[in-house]
C-alpha cells in the first residue's frame, strides 16, 4: 500500500491518542497529561507511562520507550508502520481502499512475508471448493460448521498431494525459501526435494492481533501410520505460539465491550462458541497458558472465564493457568461443563444463550475451584498434606498484585478451611519477602568490561547528553509548535556548532532534513517526524523530550506566545553555552599541550594559536549576540 505522506498526517491528526492507548490501559489525569501503568513492564506497580493529548504522544519511563500513535500501535499490535497507519484508519473511520493496490514509500517489515501467509490460507481455502478438496468440506460441514463460518475464520484443506503447495508456488513466482521457513514446504533428506508439510489436513489459519494470518494448524483427516493427529506451523519471525491467542483478533471488540473472555483449548472449541454467538472465546491453542497470552487478555479485561476440558491435563492447565492470570491482574472464574463435554460440543449442542446461562450458574471463583481439586486429590487427607494444600493455596493468593485483593482472598480461605488468618498472613508475608526479587526484579549487572559496554551503546544514552544539548535539542523541538525562527536559526548556525554527543548532532541534522522537505505551507510538527525516525532508541528519547514539561508540574500553563518567549530563550542560551564550549575546549587543550612542550618553536607556535582561538571565541560571542538581539527583537 502506498499512502501520501499527507494522508498519514491525516490519519495521526484525526486520532487522538489517549482513546487509542485507553483501549489498552487505564489512564488516570496526571496535570495536564495522563498516567498509567506501563503496558510494557508487567512487573510495574508505580505508573510510569505519560500520554500527552497536546503533543499527541507518550512515554514510558519504565522501559524508555516512546513515540506517536502509530508507534504505540506498533509495539502493542506487533505491526509494521504501514499496518499501524491502517490499523489507526480504520479505528478513526478513514477510508484507504483506494490506495490498497499501490506499493508503499515506507518500507512495511515483514510485507513479503504476511503475503505469502495469505496467498497460502486463500489456496487452502479455495481447495473447499475443488473436487480433490471434498473430504476437508465435509468433515468441516460435519463437525457442524456453517459455510459463512468457515469462510470467516479462512478455515481450508491442504489436499491430500505431496506437492500441491510447492507445485502452485513454483507456477506464481512465490518464494520457496520462505515457504520453507515458515513450516509450509519441507526438503527430503535423502531426495533434497521439497514436498507440502500439510497433507489431507483440515487447515486452520492462525491470525495475529491485527487480523494478518501468521502460521497454521492441521488436523488429519486420514489413516497414516505415526502421523500426529495435529500439527503446527513453526515458530517464526512472525508467530511466536506463547504470545498468540487464536481468535483473539475476532473476540478483542467484544471482550472490551463484555468485558470478559472466554479461555478454552482448541480451535473448534473458539468457532463453534462464536458461531454460537458467544464471541468473546479465545484458545490458548493447547494446554499451557503463557504469561504473554495473559498479558494480551488483560489489555482488554481483567475477568476470564476458564472453560478447558475437565480431563485431568486440562484441570493440571487450569491450576497453573489460574496463577499466570492472577500475575496480571486478572480475576478468573471455572467452568465444568457436563461429563463428555467439551465447549464446541456443548455450544453446538444447547446454543450460545443457553451456554452462557449454564455458565453465569455454574461457574466458581478461582479458590473454591483449587480447594475443590485439592480436596477431590486428597490434599486435606492427613496434617502434612493439608499443611501443603494450604501453602499451595496461600501461593496462588500471593501471586494477586493488588494488596487489598490479596487480603479479602485470605479471609475467605481462613473461613472455607477453618485455618487461622494470623497463620495464613504469615504464610503469605513470608512468600512475599520470598519473591519479591522475583516481583520487582532488578537488572542483572554486566559480567565483564565488553558486556557492560555493549549494554552501555544499546540502551538509552539521555544521561551522556550535556545540559546544554539537551536543553538546546528540547527548545528547538519546543519551539516548532510556535514557529519557525529557531529552527531557521539552527540551520544557519549548524555548521560552526560543535557538539559533545552524537545524538546532538543527529537530532539536528535530521529536523532540519525534514523540516527542509516539509510542505511549505504547513506547519513543521516534531510529533509527526517521529513517524521517519527509524532509531528507536533516538525516538524514544526524542518523545522524553517533547513530553518532559507536560508532565512537570513546575510550570504553570501559560499563553502560547509567553512560552513561545521562553522556549527562544533557552535555546538561545543553550546554544551560547554549546559554541563557549566549542572553544573552552579548544582552549583547554591548548593549555594541556603548552604545559607538557619543552621545544621553542612548538610553544611560540601554540601561543599564536592561543590567540588566534581567543579571537575566534570573541567574534563567535560577539556574533552571536547580534544573533540574539535581532531573534528576541522579534518577540
Amino acid at each position: 500500500m502506498r499512502l501520501p505522506e499527507e494522508k498519514i498526517d491525516e490519519i495521526r491528526r484525526a486520532a487522538d491518542i489517549v482513546d487509542v492507548v485507553s483501549d489498552y490501559v487505564r489512564l488516570l489525569p496526571s496535570g495536564r497529561s495522563y498516567k498509567a501503568i506501563s503496558p510494557f513492564n508487567p512487573t510495574e506497580r508505580t505508573p510510569s507511562f505519560f500520554v500527552s493529548p497536546e503533543k499527541q504522544i507518550y512515554k514510558c519511563f519504565s522501559t524508555g520507550k516512546g513515540g506517536n500513535v502509530f508507534t504505540f500501535v506498533q509495539e502493542m499490535e506487533k505491526l509494521s508502520f504501514i499496518d499501524a497507519v491502517k490499523f489507526v484508519a480504520k479505528k478513526v473511520g478513514i477510508d484507504l481502499s483506494q490506495y490498497e493496490r499501490q506499493a508503499s514509500p515506507i518500507a512495511d517489515k515483514y510485507g513479503e512475508e504476511y503475503d505469502l501467509m495469505a496467498w497460502a490460507a486463500k489456496r487452502f481455502h479455495a481447495n473447499l471448493n475443488a473436487k480433490e478438496g471434498k473430504a476437508g468440506l465435509e468433515y468441516l460441514l460435519g463437525r457442524g460448521l456453517l459455510k459463512e463460518t468457515i469462510s470467516k475464520f479462512g478455515l481450508g484443506y491442504a489436499l491430500d498431494s505431496w506437492d500441491s503447495l510447492c507445485d502452485a508456488a513454483k507456477k506464481e513466482g512465490k518464494s520457496l525459501k520462505l515457504l520453507e521457513e515458515f513450516g509450509l514446504i519441507a526438503r527430503g533428506e535423502k531426495s533434497d526435494k521439497l514436498y507440502d508439510v500439510f497433507r489431507a489436513r483440515a487447515m486452520f489459519p492462525i491470525f495475529s492481533p491485527a487480523g494478518k494470518v501468521i502460521a497454521f494448524g492441521g488436523r488429519l483427516l486420514v489413516d497414516e501410520k505415526d502421523a500426529p493427529k495435529y500439527i503446527n506451523s513453526p515458530e517464526t519471525r512472525l508467530y511466536r505460539k506463547s504470545e498468540v491467542l487464536y481468535g483473539f483478533n475476532f473476540a478483542r471488540d467484544e471482550i472490551r465491550k463484555k468485558d470478559e473472555a472466554i479461555l478454552v483449548e482448541g480451535y473448534m472449541d473458539v468457532i463453534s462458541l462464536h458461531q454460537a454467538g458467544v464471541k468473546t472465546a479465545v484458545a490458548s491453542s493447547g494446554t499451557s497458558l503463557t504469561t504473554e497470552q495473559a498479558r494480551l487478555i488483560a489489555r482488554l479485561t481483567k475477568h476470564v472465564l476458564f472453560v478447558y476440558d475437565g480431563d485431568k491435563a486440562g484441570v493440571r492447565a487450569m491450576m497453573r493457568g489460574i496463577d499466570i492470570l492472577l500475575e496480571q491482574g486478572i480475576s478468573p472464574m471455572v467452568l465444568f461443563l457436563p461429563n463428555d463435554e467439551d465447549p464446541d460440543s456443548f455450544a453446538q449442542k444447547v446454543g450460545g444463550e443457553e451456554f452462557l446461562k449454564y455458565a453465569n450458574a455454574r461457574k466458581t471463583s478461582f479458590l473454591d475451584f483449587k480447594i475443590d481439586v485439592l480436596r477431590s486429590s486428597d490434599g486435606f487427607s492427613d496434617e502434612e498434606r493439608t499443611r501443603n494444600s494450604v501453602r499451595e493455596l496461600v501461593g496462588t493468593i500471593a501471586k494477586i498484585p493488588d494488596e487489598l485483593g490479596r487480603e479479602v482472598y485470605l479471609k475467605s480461605l481462613a473461613e472455607k478451611l477453618d485455618v487461622s488468618l494470623g497463620a495464613l498472613q504469615k504464610e503469605l508475608n513470608a512468600l512475599l519477602k520470598r519473591d519479591a526479587p522475583k516481583r520487582f526484579p532488578v537488572p542483572k549487572p554486566a559480567s565483564n568490561p565488553k558486556e557492560a559496554e555493549s549494554s552501555a551503546q544499546n540502551a538509552p544514552q539521555k544521561n551522556a547528553l550535556p545540559v546544554a544539548e539537551r536543553t538546546f535539542l528540547k527548545a528547538m523541538l519546543e519551539s516548532a509548535y510556535h514557529g519557525n525562527e529557531v529552527l531557521e536559526f539552527v540551520k544557519e548556525k549548524l555548521p560552526i556548532l560543535r557538539f559533545k554527543h552524537e545524538w546532538t548532532e543527529k537530532l539536528a541534522r535530521f529536523f532540519l532534513e525534514r523540516y527542509e522537505a516539509r510542505d511549505k505551507n504547513s506547519p513543521f510538527d516534531p510529533t509527526r517526524e517521529l513517524n521517519y525516525l527509524d532509531d528507536e532508541n533516538l525516538r524514544n528519547f526524542v518523545s522524553e523530550l517533547l513530553i518532559d514539561e507536560g508532565i512537570s508540574e513546575r510550570w504553570q500553563p501559560e499563553p502560547p506566545s509567553v512560552y513561545a518567549r521562553r522556549c527562544l530563550m533557552a535555546f538561545l542560551d543553550a546554544t551560547r553555552k554549546i559554541i563557549a564550549q566549542t572553544y573552552d575546549d579548544a582552549l583547554s587543550e591548548n593549555m594541556r599541550a603548552l604545559g607538557a612542550e619543552t621545544d621553542a618553536a612548538k610553544i611560540g607556535a601554540l601561543i599564536t594559536e592561543r590567540n588566534n582561538l581567543v579571537k575566534a571565541k570573541r567574534d563567535a560571542e560577539a556574533e552571536f549576540e547580534q544573533t540574539v538581539k535581532s531573534l528576541a527583537g522579534t518577540h
